[in-house]
């Protein structure tokens, strides 16, 4: 989703330290500048780099959010690549930190993981290395007490933050943050509001606890919806429908995730956005999934 993806890149490119100190547990990292995100020869640019510095040592700080449901292999290689081509044009030790967005709550927070590709020369072999950081693996409130500040509007990722106490507390900690300006807080606040409606809160809700006026003084908010409005906005659309159908039934089918993803009207991809929008439960969700396999590709207006 368009809107849940610029948010997350708002607050890296915003505050990159809080998250790459709080991603390699080392408080004492400083970060010296951004360094280009796009990599020669790549599909893709990666969400983030920076040059950072531990006492005397230089490093590359390299960063991905995982999207996708993807095999620990596959995400591998993908880091692997980036690493390689980053040593290639940097000449620095690289230090990469992949934000696992589709954790597991029984998964630790911060873990490194070590993928061998190469064969074994000795006791050597070329191997990919990162560490992964799972925001499911925390509850909200040890994310609000011991987290970076900039990490707060991420409080609906954590295992029980998709809730409305957790989510009024993080609103009314963001505007205590008296030394940023109203514009940035505003900032803030429409990052919780992203996150929380791409984790299945539903949208009438969440703007009762977020005025849309408050939302409107954020630059970031109102450039997500001039975009999506450009663009149509029918991606984003999609992509919202099928997350919240998986988050509130556990798996969708193929089929209607392509169909979902295929369709071109754009006034029956309003109509069950809306609908996802106003999903509390998996019976809502399944009666969804159910409308959207039963319908005729078609279809206008349901």
């Amino acid at each position: 989703m368009e809107s849940f993806d610029q948010s997350l890149k708002y607050l890296l490119q915003h505050d990159p330290a809080d998250f790459i100190r709080f991603g390699l547990g080392d408080p004492a990292v400083e970060v010296l500048g951004p360094l280009p995100s796009g990599l020669p020869s790549r599909s893709r640019d990666v969400d983030g780099n920076y040059l950072i510095a531990r006492g005397h040592e230089r490093r590359v700080a390299h960063i991905e959010f995982h999207r996708r449901h993807q095999s620990l292999e596959e995400l591998a290689i993908d880091v692997a690549e980036a690493q390689i081509r980053l040593f290639r044009r940097e000449r620095l030790p690289i230090s990469s930190l992949v934000w696992d967005l589709y954790g597991k709550p029984e998964e630790p927070t911060l873990k490194a993981f070590t993928v061998p590709f190469g064969t074994d020369f000795g006791s050597a072999c070329s191997q990919c290395v990162y560490q992964r950081v799972n925001l499911r693996g925390l509850g909200w409130e040890d994310l609000l007490a011991g987290a970076p500040a900039a990490l707060w509007p991420l409080v609906p990722l954590t295992r029980d933050g998709a809730r409305e106490d957790a989510v009024l507390r993080v609103r009314d900690a963001i505007e205590a943050r008296t030394e940023l300006s109203e514009a940035v807080r505003a900032d803030h606040l429409a990052v919780l509001w992203f996150v929380a409606g791409a984790e299945g809160l539903p949208a009438k809700i969440v703007r009762s606890w977020i005025s849309e006026g408050r939302l409107m003084e954020s630059e970031l908010y109102q450039s997500v919806f001039d975009k999506g409005a450009a663009k149509g906005d029918s991606q984003s659309k999609a992509e919202t429908i099928i997350r919240i159908l998986m988050r509130r039934m556990g798996q969708v089918d193929l089929a209607i995730r392509e169909k979902i993803r295929g369709l071109s009207d754009i006034d029956t991809l309003t109509f069950w956005y809306e609908e996802a929008l106003d999903v509390v439960d998996a019976e809502g969700a399944r009666r969804l999934a159910e409308t959207i396999q039963k319908a005729s590709t078609t279809q206008t207006t349901p």
